[in-house]
């Protein structure tokens, strides 16, 4: 088999494509979606090797000791293959800074994390296919309507002391009673077994410093209260925020695609950063908010929209139109230059209300880059829905509004602080408020 050089990717990112030169002329694809999935098969496979293969009774000493497992190198193998390419190289010693040095790395600091923090659970399946995984994905879909099971619970591998013990607990725990179960209830067993080593599922991120980080998510009742409390490390603060609106003459486009807000801690430390941006690159879309950890670039996940519209309805001090059913989608704003223009459009936004919006957020200190006065914020909007690419204007537009509901609109700062900090415990799935998250760890 031949093999390739493996590009530094970010954290298990489940879209896109990665190109790959074999020998310096064979080109190999692979979707970023297929590499995330072998990375998280892989972690499964090495925590299986660390704790039930004869002989192996602790954590790797090193990423070389990792590798000299021949036992584990093949299947690694068996994972990190393209149409009989292989993708990573296993040579000792490993180079730590190479493209695939950097992935066996992580796996080595993740195992060393996980036996620090479960010395001896008594693990006996590591599961990320069929399995548990299936299981639980059909029973929420089916008994709590929930299509996406990482929109409830993001845990990308389980650990199990024994199969398939869970479904008898998990099964008594649904149908014992005569009143209808709710995910609350489903949660609460899923917590006990948590607490007692005999599930307990894991969310997998690249690790983002030296030492692999592991903690517990939506487990403990002081975690709650924590959460709910916004006490210590769960308060954020807004901090600055971005919308570039140059026009970039070569490239006939906006200077950015995106917008971005940032938040700190007490200590004015920036911590996390939302990017807002099309849910699509190439098509009129909404929005999504996507924060990333900071010093890390440790994606939190989406925060989902149905949650993200009960949030801002639940919310006291947060205007409705800041993200409701009609300003979320799209349809409420312009496709082309003509309706923006229009006096009488659909939306009833007409081109002075942006331009009115404009003013306001750059008077509240956002960042719109190459773009300084409202003549020439209109007229690049007009060269945006001109171009080959209008979607993008139509993203410029979703982010303005939303910005200028945010930073004018909400009267608070407080308000506005717990509103940026609820949004990340959404996007983290984190708590039990706007929605009953389950329990999971988080490797990173």
């Amino acid at each position: 088999m031949s093999r390739v050089r493996v590009p530094s990717l970010p954290p298990l990112i489940n879209s896109g494509m990665a190109n790959f030169t074999v020998n310096k002329k064979e080109s190999v694809s692979v979707t970023a979606a297929a590499l995330t999935s072998m990375q998280e098969r892989a972690t499964a496979k090495v925590l299986e090797f660390v704790y039930t293969k004869a002989g192996k009774k602790n954590a790797y000493s090193d990423v070389n000791d990792l590798c000299k497992d021949k036992a584990l190198v093949a299947e690694l193998k068996k994972i990190f293959v393209q149409n009989n390419t292989q993708l990573f190289s296993y040579d000792t010693p490993v180079d730590i800074k190479s493209p695939e040095g950097e992935w066996l790395e992580n796996f080595f600091q993740q195992q060393k994390t996980m036996i620090a923090e479960y010395p001896s659970p008594g693990w006996k399946v590591f599961n990320r296919d069929g399995g548990f995984m299936e299981y639980i994905t059909d029973l929420v879909r089916v008994k709590f309507n929930i299509s996406k099971k990482d929109s409830w619970d993001p845990a990308d591998i389980w650990l199990i002391k024994k199969s398939p013990f869970y479904r008898k607990k998990i099964e008594k725990a649904m149908t014992t009673g005569s009143k209808q179960k709710t995910i609350k209830e489903l949660n609460a067993i899923m917590r006990t077994m948590f607490k007692n080593k005999e599930l307990v599922g894991v969310s997998l991120k690249k690790i983002s410093t030296k030492v692999a980080r592991f903690d517990r998510i939506n487990v403990d009742e002081s975690f709650f209260k924590n959460l709910e409390n916004k006490s210590g490390n769960f308060n954020y603060l807004f901090s600055r925020a971005n919308l570039k609106l140059g026009w970039n003459t070569s490239k006939k486009n906006f200077e950015t695609k995106d917008g971005n807000i940032w938040t700190k801690d007490g200590k004015d430390n920036e911590n996390y950063k939302f990017q807002l941006k099309g849910n699509q690159g190439s098509d009129f879309t909404n929005l999504k908010f996507e924060p990333v950890a900071l010093g890390g670039a440790a994606f939190l996940g989406k925060a989902p929209l149905d949650l993200v519209e009960k949030l801002v309805k639940d919310s006291e001090g947060v205007p409705n139109d800041l993200f409701s059913k009609k300003t979320r989608s799209n349809t409420y704003f312009p496709k082309s230059f003509a309706e923006y223009n229009s006096k009488a459009g659909k939306n009833q936004l007409t081109a002075a209300k942006y331009g009115e919006m404009f003013t306001r957020i750059k008077s509240a200190g956002v960042d719109t880059g190459g773009c300084t006065n409202v003549a020439q914020f209109q007229e690049n909007i007009k060269k945006g829905f001109n171009s080959s690419e209008p979607w993008n204007t139509q993203t410029k537009l979703m982010i303005l509004f939303f910005l200028d509901q945010l930073l004018s609109s909400i009267k608070l700062p407080e308000i506005r602080n717990d509103f940026l900090t609820d949004l990340i415990f959404l996007a983290s799935k984190a708590g039990r408020q706007i929605s009953d998250f389950g329990p999971f760890g988080k490797l990173y």
